[in-house]
C-alpha cells in the first residue's frame, strides 16, 4: 500500500472508530450529567445539571451528526496544512468541505479548546506520542511536531465545541455538557490513537525514529585525523540517511576537539589530538570526581585534569565521551527529554541485552557488597564489558549515567545502610528500564522512578516508625524480591509494586498506631456522614420546594432532621423509611382540617407522629429544651389545623396526594460516599457529625488549624521560606504526601518532628502524628501549604532520592566541565 492509500485508510478508521464511539459516549454523558444532578450541593446546580443532560438526550441525533461531520470537515482541513513540505495527493479533494481550525465561535475562545486539548493529550500520552512519530515517517519528515499531525487531539477539542455551536446550546449548558462529554471521550481517546498505531504498524510503519553512528576508526589512524575529519566521522545520521546536527540531535558538541591542556582547536585545524587518551582519562576523571563527591560533598575533587593522562594512551575511546564537549550540557539534555530515542519505547541491543541478563542472573540473590560492607556499584564495576557489548552512542551514555546515578543513590547517607543495600539490587533492572524506557529521566512519574523516590522517602523516616521499621523494610524486600524475580520487565511491574507498598505503609502505620488509626477512622466516618447529610438536605430541600412553611419548619425539616435520616440510613433501613414518611406526614398535618373525616384522622395520627419525632429528635444535636419547645410549637400547629380556618380560594391536598406528590423522597436513599468518588468539594466536616464519629470510636484527636492560623500571623506578611520560595502545585503537594513521609512543623517558635499518618480521600485534610506523647492531630491542607511557604513547616527530605541524584550528578558533571576547560 503507498503513502496515499495508507493515510486515506488511516483516515477512513479514524472517522469510524469516532463515529462508533458516539452512542456509548452520549449515554455515559446523559448518565453522569444526572449523577452530578444527584450530587449537586445546590438547587440551581442541580437544575443546570438536569437541563444539561435534557440537551444531550433529546438532541442526539443532532449530537451524533453535528460531531461526526465536524470531525471530518476539521481532518479534511487537517490534511490540508499538515507538514508544509508534503500534501497528500487526495487533500485537494477535501477543499469543498472543510472547515476552519482556528475560528473559535463563540465558545470562550481557544483557552477552553486548549484546556480540553491538554486533557486529551495527556490522556493518551504514549499512544498520541507513537502516532505522532509515525505521521512525520509517513509524511517523510525528519521533525516530530504534533502540530502537523492531522489526527491531533486539537480536533476532538475543536469539533466538540463546534457542535455546542451549531446546536445552539444555551450558554449556562455550554460548560457542564463541554466538560462531561470531554470526560467520556477521555476515557477512549487512548484507544482511539491505538487502533490508528496498530493500522500503521501492521503497514511497516515503526513509532521510532534512530540514530545511526558511523563508527570511530581505529585509534591509531585518529592520530592522524584533523578535528573537521574527526568531526564528520563521528556525526550522527537518521536512519533514512540525513545527516542532523549532532548538538541538536544527541546533546553531542559539534564544537572543535578538546586538546589535552583543556584548551580547544578551531575546526578545519590539522593537531594530533590523542583522543583514546583524552577520552578515557575524561571518564575516569569524571568517575573519580563523582566518587568523591558523593563520599565528601563538601571537599574540592582532588583529580586534576592534567594528571598523567600521557599513561592513559593505549585506552579504548570512551564511547560517548569521545564526542562531547561539555559532559553536563549533554546530560542535562537527556535527564530533560530532548534526546530522539526518548521519543518512545526503545529495543536494546542484542548483545548488549545478553550482556546485561548475564550479569543479572550471576548476580547473588542478597544486596552486592564489598569487603567493607559497602555496597557496591556493579553497573561501574562491568562497564567496560557493558560499552563492548554495544556500538550505539546512546545505549553507552545511558550506561554511564545510570551507572552514575547509582553511585550516588549507594552513598545518599539520609537513605539507611540496610535500605540502600535493597536498592542495589535493582541495578540491572533500572539499567534495563532506562535502555527500554529512556523517558525514566525525564518523566518525574515514571513508575520506576517514584517507586525508587517512594523507598528514599519512607526509609528516611524509618528511626521515627520503630518498631515499625523493621516490619516496613522486610516489605521493601519484599518488594525488590518480586521486581527481581519477575520475568516481566515492563514498567506496569514497577507501578503494582509501588501500589502495593502505599497500601501496606498506609495499613501498617495504622495498624500499630491505635491512635492514629481510631483517628482516621472516626474523620472518614465524619466525611462520609457529611457527605451523606447534603445529600439528604438537598434531597429535602427539592421535596419541599413546591411548598410555603414558615421559617421554623422549613428550617427544622432542611436542616435538623437529615441528622436523624442520616443515622437511620446506616443502621436501620425500616427506621430510614419511617423518618422520610414523617416529612409528607407532618405537612399534611398542620395544614387546616376543614372536613370532619380529616380532623378525626389527624386525631388519630398525632400519638404515632410524637412517637417518630421523639425517636428521631434523640438522633439530632438539639437540646432537651429546644426538642421540647419544637413539640410545643407542633401542638399549637395542631390545634389551630383542628379549628379547621381555611380560604375557600386554597385547596388542600390529602395525605395520599401529598404521599404520591413526595413520593420520590420517600424512596430516595442517600448514596454511601464511600461507593462514589470523592468529592473534592468537601473542604469543612460537620462538627456535630465529627463529634459523634469521634464519641463513638472513643477516639482522641487533636485540632491544629487554630494553632497553626495563630503561628501564621505571627509571620510577617509577605516573608517567604529560603527551601520553599515558590508554593507547590496541589499535583506537586500530592505527590510528596504519603502515608509515613517524615515532616518537621513549627507552632511553638521551634520546628518539632511530625509524621503524615494519613490523608483524607478527597485531600482536604491531614492526619499528623506530633511525637508519642500528643493526639493525632487534624490539619486542613490549604493551611498546611501556607506553613510551607512560610517556612513554618518543612519536609524532612528535601527532595526525593532520585532527584537529589540527579542534581548531584548535573553538579558533579558542570564541575568537571570547568575544571576542563
Amino acid at each position: 500500500m503507498d503513502r496515499n492509500e495508507l493515510l486515506t485508510a488511516t483516515r477512513a478508521a479514524f472517522l469510524r472508530a469516532y463515529g462508533l464511539l458516539l452512542p456509548d459516549m452520549l449515554t455515559q454523558t446523559a448518565d453522569a450529567l444526572f449523577i452530578k444532578a444527584d450530587r449537586a450541593t445546590s438547587l440551581s446546580e442541580q437544575r443546570k445539571m438536569l437541563d444539561a443532560r435534557a440537551a444531550v438526550m433529546t438532541r442526539e441525533v443532532g449530537w451524533k451528526t453535528e460531531l461526526a461531520d465536524g470531525l471530518e470537515q476539521l481532518l479534511n482541513r487537517s490534511f490540508q496544512t499538515a507538514y508544509s513540505t508534503f500534501r497528500p495527493s487526495f487533500s485537494a479533494s477535501f477543499a469543498s468541505a472543510s472547515l476552519s481550525l482556528v475560528d473559535a465561535g463563540e465558545f470562550d475562545g481557544e483557552l477552553k479548546i486548549d484546556e480540553l486539548t491538554t486533557r486529551l493529550r495527556n490522556a493518551a500520552e504514549e499512544q498520541l506520542r507513537d502516532l505522532n512519530i509515525r505521521m512525520a515517517i509517513l509524511f517523510g519528515q525528519d521533525d516530530i511536531n504534533e502540530r502537523e499531525n492531522p489526527f491531533r487531539p486539537y480536533l476532538l477539542s475543536r469539533s466538540l465545541t463546534r457542535a455546542l455551536e451549531q446546536l445552539h446550546i444555551e450558554p449556562e449548558l455550554q460548560e457542564p455538557l463541554c466538560d462531561t462529554i470531554a470526560e467520556q471521550l477521555l476515557k477512549h481517546v487512548a484507544e482511539l490513537y491505538a487502533g490508528l498505531n496498530e493500522l500503521l504498524a501492521a503497514h511497516g510503519i515503526a513509532a521510532q525514529l534512530q540514530l545511526k553512528v558511523r563508527q570511530l576508526p581505529d585509534p591509531q589512524q585518529m592520530r592522524h585525523m584533523t578535528n573537521a575529519d574527526l568531526q564528520a566521522d563521528a556525526a550522527p545520521r537518521l536512519d533514512h540517511g540525513t545527516e542532523v546536527d549532532t548538538s541538536q540531535a544527541n546533546g553531542f558538541a559539534s564544537g572543535p576537539v578538546s586538546q589535552m591542556d583543556g584548551s580547544y582547536l578551531p575546526p578545519n585545524e590539522s593537531a594530533p589530538v590523542q583522543t583514546g587518551a583524552w577520552a578515557s582519562a575524561r571518564l575516569e576523571q569524571w568517575s573519580d570526581m563523582m566518587r568523591q563527591h558523593a563520599l565528601y560533598p563538601h571537599e574540592e575533587p582532588a583529580y586534576s585534569p592534567g594528571q598523567d593522562l600521557a599513561a592513559q594512551a593505549g585506552r579504548v575511546v570512551a564511547g560517548w565521551l569521545g564526542s562531547v564537549r561539555q559532559i553536563g550540557s549533554s546530560i542535562r539534555q537527556l535527564l530533560a527529554g530532548n534526546m530522539p530515542m526518548q521519543q518512545g519505547r526503545q529495543v536494546v541491543s542484542a548483545t548488549l541485552d545478553s550482556a546485561i541478563s548475564q550479569l543479572r542472573h550471576g548476580q547473588a540473590e542478597e544486596a552486592p557488597l564489598d569487603a567493607q560492607g559497602q555496597v557496591r556499584n556493579l553497573i561501574l564495576e562491568q562497564r567496560t564489558e557493558l560499552t563492548e557489548a554495544t556500538q550505539d552512542i546512546n545505549e553507552q551514555m545511558i550506561i554511564d549515567v545510570v551507572g552514575m546515578l547509582f553511585e550516588f543513590i549507594l552513598r545518599d547517607s539520609q537513605v539507611p545502610a540496610e535500605i540502600r543495600a535493597q536498592l542495589g539490587r535493582l541495578q540491572w533492572l533500572v539499567l534495563k528500564t532506562a535502555l527500554q524506557d529512556p523517558a525514566l529521566f525525564s518523566q518525574k512519574h515514571h513508575p520506576a522512578r517514584l517507586l525508587v523516590n517512594r523507598i528514599g522517602s519512607i526509609a528516611q523516616g524509618l528511626q521515627q516508625l520503630d518498631p515499625k521499621a523493621e516490619r516496613i523494610t522486610g516489605e521493601i524486600r519484599r518488594i525488590i524480591e518480586a521486581l527481581l524475580g519477575n520475568d516481566d520487565e515492563s514498567v506496569e511491574l514497577f507501578a503494582r509494586m509501588l501500589d502495593e507498598l502505599d497500601l501496606f505503609i498506609a495499613r501498617e502505620l495504622r495498624a500499630l498506631d491505635d491512635a492514629a488509626q481510631r483517628a482516621s477512622q472516626a474523620i472518614e466516618n465524619a466525611e462520609s456522614r457529611t457527605l451523606r447529610y447534603a445529600r439528604i438536605t438537598a434531597q429535602t430541600a427539592q421535596a419541599l420546594a413546591p411548598f410555603t412553611l414558615d421559617a421554623l419548619l422549613q428550617d427544622f425539616l432542611i436542616n435538623l432532621w437529615p441528622y436523624a435520616i442520616e443515622h437511620a440510613e446506616r443502621t436501620d433501613e425500616v427506621q430510614a423509611l419511617r423518618f422520610r414518611i414523617f416529612v409528607p406526614e407532618l405537612l399534611w398535618s398542620i395544614a387546616p382540617k376543614i372536613e370532619r373525616e380529616d380532623r378525626q384522622q389527624l386525631l388519630g395520627m398525632i400519638p404515632r407522629l410524637i412517637g417518630v419525632l421523639s425517636e428521631g429528635l434523640k438522633l439530632t444535636p438539639w437540646s432537651t429544651a429546644q426538642q421540647q419547645s419544637f413539640k410545643s410549637y407542633l401542638i399549637d400547629a395542631h390545634r389551630a389545623a383542628i379549628a379547621g380556618t381555611l380560604s375557600t380560594a386554597l385547596e388542600v391536598p390529602s395525605m395520599a396526594q401529598l404521599r404520591a406528590q413526595m413520593a420520590d423522597y420517600i424512596s430516595e436513599q442517600a448514596k454511601d460516599p464511600q461507593d462514589a468518588a470523592p468529592s473534592q468539594e468537601l473542604e469543612q466536616v460537620n462538627p456535630v457529625l465529627l463529634d459523634q464519629a469521634i464519641a463513638e470510636l472513643k477516639a482522641e484527636i487533636g485540632f491544629m488549624d487554630q494553632a497553626a492560623e495563630a503561628a501564621l500571623a505571627s509571620v510577617v506578611q509577605g516573608t517567604i521560606a529560603a527551601n520553599e520560595p515558590e508554593e507547590l502545585s496541589n499535583e506537586a503537594l500530592f505527590a510528596r504526601l504519603r502515608d509515613g513521609v517524615p515532616l518537621e512543623i513549627n507552632l511553638t517558635g521551634q520546628l518539632r518532628p511530625a509524621q503524615l499518618c494519613w490523608m483524607s480521600p478527597n485531600e482536604t485534610r491531614l492526619l499528623l502524628r506530633l511525637g508519642d506523647d500528643a493526639p493525632p492531630s487534624i490539619l486542613g491542607v490549604n493551611v498546611f501549604k501556607r506553613l510551607l511557604k512560610t517556612g513554618r513547616a518543612r519536609w524532612l527530605e528535601q527532595a526525593p532520592l532520585f532527584e537529589r541524584a540527579m542534581e548531584s550528578l548535573l553538579n558533579t558533571a558542570d564541575a568537571l566541565d570547568r575544571q576542563a576547560a
